[in-house]
């Protein structure tokens, strides 16, 4: 047989507690060898040490200059823009063309309007025969009637009593 001490194998590790009493009067007690308790649950000193990497990776990070854009990148930023003016354009000349439309109906009803003032005033006999009847063909042709819509008031609510 072999020599069995050649193939034991040593435990590296392993602390008997004289020599962990003796390491706790020469350097103290230490978290990071079992000597000593924590006084905070280790939930915190995780966020902690967490938090502190965080912390020096942004500062690494924090004052470089930003990336130049590529070629994919200008030519979507381009198409955007363009696909934003052409928006705005459409919606400006729609918003012209309804402003024409609007005058246009404005002018055509000015004319209207004149047209009436134009127009020969109805003899009293006339009109008194025409309020009898209610067929609105006896009415000369030329004669346009216009009703001006009443202005809108605002309603008033009655002032309560006390």
């Amino acid at each position: 047989m072999e020599d069995e001490s050649s193939h034991s194998i040593k435990l590296v590790n392993f602390v008997s507690e004289q020599q962990l009493d003796e390491a706790k009067r020469t350097r103290g007690e230490r978290i990071e060898d079992g000597t000593a308790q924590r006084d905070r649950p280790l939930y915190e000193i995780l966020k902690e040490n967490k938090d502190k990497k965080d912390a020096e990776f942004n500062e690494r990070f924090k004052h470089r200059p930003p990336k130049a854009l590529d070629e994919d990148e200008t030519e979507f930023l381009d198409k955007l823009v363009m696909s934003r003016r052409e928006y705005e354009r459409q919606v400006a000349d729609e918003e012209a063309e309804q402003l024409r439309s609007f005058q246009a109906a404005v002018a055509a009803q000015s004319n209207v309007v004149l047209e009436l003032k134009e127009t020969p005033p109805v003899l009293a006999n006339q009109e008194q025969k025409t309020v009898g009847k209610k067929n609105p063909a006896t009415r000369p042709l030329g004669m346009l009637i216009k009703v001006k819509p009443q202005a809108k008031r605002a309603k008033t609510e009655p002032e309560e009593k006390l």
